[in-house]
This record gives C-alpha cells, structure tokens and sequence, in this order.
C-alpha cells in the first residue's frame, strides 16, 4: 500500500479494491469487454448503408480510421482481424493490394456519400494489424488519397501504429516527413521470456532502441504495456514501467489480458489462447496468472506511474503533464471517446459509428472474415459492410456514457440535458447507477460533472460493463425527455 504523490489523500490497494467490489471481479477468459456497445436492434448492410448515406455529417468534426490486416507474426493472445504477410517476393504485392483495397473502400464511400468530404477530419489513425509495415510509398499514396478527399483540420492528428520491429531504421524520419505527427507502438513487455511465449519478435534491446528513436523525433507517441500476461510477476511490470518512465515516454498504455472470444461478437479473430484445448493446457501448467495477482501487477504499474507524475486521459493512458492540450489527451482519444465524434472506419473488421450530437447512434461494423472482405471487393462494387446495430433510448444514452467514462475528462451532466433530455443524477436508471459510484468513491463530482476517481480509473472496464452497458443500457424503461 502506497500514497500518491499525484494525489496524495489516495492510498492504492486493488487487492482490497476487488473484495470490496465483487460485481467488478471479471475472469480472465470472461474479460470480453469492449466499449463499444453490444446491444441495440442489428441492421442488414444495405439499411445500415442508407442511413450512413443520409447521416447529417458535414461540416461535423470526425475520427478517420484505415485498418490493415496484416502482421509479420500473430501473438498468441491477439484477437484482432489480421493475418499474417508473406516472406519474399510477394511481400511488396500484398502491400500495394492492401493499400489499393483500402483506397479503394474509401473512394466507394466518397462516391455515393455527399457529406464525407466535408466532415471535419480532426484525427486520422492507420493501424491493425500492424500498419508500419507499409512502406513509406504506401503511406504517402494513403496520406495524399485522404489530404485531397477529405476535410483534415490544420492541426489534424495524424497517428501510425507498429511494432518496435519496424521502427529500427529510418522508419519514423521517413514517417515524419510524410506528415505523422503522433505515433503508437506495441512492446507489451521489457521482458523478452514474455514476448517470447507470447510469440512476439522483439527483445527489449530492439524495444528500447525503437523508444529512443521515436524520442528523437520530439513527436508524441504511445507505449502498449500488457500485465496479467505468463511470466509477469508484479516486481517485473514494476520493473518495465520505471524504465519507460525514466526514459521520458511521454504516454504509457496499459492493458488487462483478454481472453475473450471477441470472433462470437463479430468485430475479430480467434486468439490461440481463446482455442480450448490451448488454453486448457496453459492453465494445468499455471502459465496463468490469477485474477489477484493480475491486479497486483497493474497497482505495480500505477504506483511507479504516479510517482514520476503521469496521469491517465483517458482511462489506461498514462501521459506526462503537457503532452498534449486541452485535458492532456490524445485528439483522436477526444474524438472517439471524450466527445464521441462519428468514426468512420475502412478495412476488414473495422467498425465505427455515426453521431454527431444526435440523440440516436448508428454502429457501423465491415466484413471481418479477410478473405469475404478480398472477394466482396474484387467482386462487388459495394461497400463491404456485415451489419449495423441502431442504440436509441438508453442504449444511445448508455454508448455515450460508456465512451465519456473511458476518456477520463468530466462527464458534463449539461451535455446529457441537452443532448438526450436527461438528468444522470435524478432521472432513472442513471440516478441509482451513479449515487452507487459516488458512495463507492469511484467516481466523483465536481462542479456540474462526474469525473472517475484514481480507484474507478482502476476498474474502469468493468465499470463500464457492469453498471453503465448492462444495468444503464439495458434498463427496460422507456427514456423521457425532461428537457
């Protein structure tokens, strides 16, 4: 148990957090939890595309997000849609069909939907997969596809996300001169018996090199640090975060192993670990951590990151005072998450949603099975959409709260008055779910907004799932305006 030096009248303890909470206490192969919503009434791809055709978007601010598919090896815990890119002389063949496909997906859309190119692109982000396995050529052709079709934002925040593997030679020089100006990196651990059994290719030495590089390029950028991972003590996670800290890393991520089938939901791929018999025999062998000391590991990782001063916006992103502006949170968080801003996603798997401010939400999700998503594009001219889903109601209400709770900025209760004619803290059931967060202290009020407090940050996932998805979305009640 330790003080905060950040917030010094919070004392950590996430062991006594669980007991405390036993609704919270969600199982490793159990933690499918997503924030994007899984409820609402599932729409066939030609209606979904009629209503993303009719969306008031223009001149609307919005998040732009290409997906690419591919990996140059699968982490054995990785449920994400992707595969894996050959060796040889093919390798320069798929990456052009991989850029040709995603251009193209994006030149369906700009064809038949008239308010695309004037919605305010405020952040475009490339990832997958592993997206710096483009080339530099590949990138370029992406980047002046989007500068010319789309409406950036001067300050646009234009972010590409890899491995340390691909940041080893002039990868990222190569990536500023095109204009990126926000970077993302997976190393999930400094420790190479770690990356090793989850089948990654780096060691720490090609991580810490990749970090040193992309200090060099005085851009921000983000570091993924797993915990709850086989070989991960406490001591080593600890470990981890104080050398990241100590070499500047302006922002770290940490994430909760999920070994969940995120394929039955639709929006991914089958891990390894999700495959019974596998996960069965890692769990005779004791590979597994348990749930206690999973969240001994991550409270490891916040002391360190509170002692050296970071704090998290949103939720699991830890950042250095002034990274970036305005509540020290990345744009394309702010978009996506903090105001909930339409996000429009191309490439297999990829999902998005339709906003704008409005009262109703359209979820938007693309063929995820790779090889459907090929041949619907080479033998369709439509775009490859699977389904849809339309939240309206509290579901609507209960999506925005989801993602407003992960940003960690304040949930402003004028913005639910106004927007869905609410009060969160009289009307049902919002005033039930958010009097238990605040007698719980894990959320607080300031003002006219609630904000987690350092123990909701904690269990911020599961918060979401339990009281916002489940007991708020799913309330039977018909929502009323009161405003």
């Amino acid at each position: 148990m330790q003080k905060s030096t950040f917030l010094p009248d919070v004392e950590l303890n996430l062991g006594k957090l669980l007991e405390q909470h036993p609704e919270l206490q969600i199982d490793r192969d159990d933690y499918n939890i997503n924030v994007t919503a899984n409820y609402g009434d599932k729409l066939a791809a030609g209606e979904l595309f009629r209503r993303y055709i009719n969306h008031d978007g223009a001149g609307k601010p919005a998040h732009l997000y290409f997906h690419v598919p591919l990996c140059s090896y699968i982490c054995h815990f990785c449920n994400y849609v992707k595969k894996l890119i050959p060796n040889g002389d093919n390798t320069d063949a798929v990456l052009d069909q991989w850029t040709d496909l995603l251009i193209e997906e994006s030149n369906r859309y700009l064809k038949h939907v008239s308010w695309l190119p004037q919605a305010r692109i405020e952040s475009f982000y490339i990832g997958g997969g592993t997206a710096s396995l483009l080339q530099s050529r590949h990138l370029a052709r992406i980047l002046d596809h989007i500068r010319e079709h789309y409406r950036l934002t001067d300050d646009c925040e234009l972010s590409l996300e890899g491995n340390p593997d691909n940041y080893q030679e002039d990868e990222l020089e190569q990536a500023v001169e095109l204009g990126f100006n926000r970077f993302s990196m997976g190393v999930q651990s400094l420790q190479d018996e770690v990356n090793q059994f989850v089948g990654r290719k780096h060691d720490s030495e090609m991580s810490l090199q990749a970090i040193h590089k992309l200090l060099d390029t005085e851009k921000p950028f983000n570091v993924d640090i797993m915990f709850g991972l086989p070989y991960q003590t406490p001591e080593t996670v600890e470990r981890d975060l104080r050398t990241l800290c100590k070499l500047g890393v302006p922002t770290i991520t940490i994430y909760r192993l999920r070994n969940a089938d995120r394929q039955s939901m639709g929006i991914g791929n089958r891990a390894v670990w999700n495959i019974p018999k596998v996960r069965n025999r890692l769990e005779r062998e004791g590979f597994f951590p348990s749930l206690n000391e999973t969240y001994q590991m991550r409270e490891a990782a916040l002391r360190v990151l509170l002692e050296f001063g970071y704090h998290p916006s949103p939720c699991g992103w830890w950042s250095k005072p002034g990274t970036y502006s305005d509540g020290n949170i990345p744009q394309v968080s702010r978009n996506k998450w903090q105001r909930y801003d339409t996000m429009i996603a191309y490439g297999p798997g990829a999902y998005g949603w339709l906003t704008g401010g409005r009262e109703e939400v359209v979820q938007t999700h693309n063929i995820s099975d790779i090889a459907a998503y090929v041949k619907h594009m080479e033998e369709s001219d439509e775009v490859p959409l699977s389904f849809g889903r339309l939240l309206t109601g509290h579901e609507a209400v209960a999506s925005a709260l989801g993602f407003n709770f992960k940003s960690n900025q304040p949930i402003e209760l004028t913005r639910y008055r106004e927007q869905f004619g609410i009060d969160l803290l009289e009307d049902a059931p919002y005033q039930d779910v958010f009097t238990e967060l605040l007698d719980k202290g894990l959320i607080e009020k300031t003002d006219d907004a609630l904000i987690p407090t350092l123990d909701g940050e904690a269990l911020h996932e599961e918060i979401i799932s339990v009281y916002i998805h489940q007991r708020a979305g799913s309330f039977s009640e018909p929502l009323c305006r009161r405003f």
